[in-house]
């Protein structure tokens, strides 16, 4: 009986919570990192994330930053003010945590590298 109520449990799991089992790490611009070399927008285009997926910054903290722009104007002129969030770690583990579209931008390197992209999360 036991066994029967464990096997019940973990398949409940699974229903009630699939996206934290699915869940992937992604970590941004590969190899690169956030260090402004990598075209990002063409690397956020090459995957689909989904809720509970998490993106991984690696960078050298002072030389850039991670900033997350609270709509598309804010993106499309390097302003992420208001900001949903600013990072600056070196080392930032960003869970996505609801369907939408997420615009993500350096403070230091948006203007003139174009260190910047969004992803859609389903």
């Amino acid at each position: 009986m036991a066994r029967l109520s464990t096997a019940l449990a973990v398949v409940a799991f699974f229903v009630v919570f699939p996206s934290m089992v699915l869940a992937t790490q992604y970590v941004v611009g590969d190899d690169l990192g956030w260090d402004g070399t990598a075209n990002y927008q063409a690397w956020a285009d090459g995957y689909a994330f989904h809720v509970g997926d998490v993106l991984i910054f690696n960078y050298d903290a002072g030389d850039h930053n991670v900033l997350l722009a609270a709509n598309p104007a804010g993106f499309d002129g390097c302003n992420a003010s208001p900001s949903l969030g600013v990072y600056d770690s070196g080392n930032d583990a960003l869970t996505l945590s609801v369907a939408g579209t997420y615009y993500f931008l350096c403070g230091y390197h948006c203007d003139n590298l174009q260190q910047k992209f969004f992803i859609t999360v389903n």
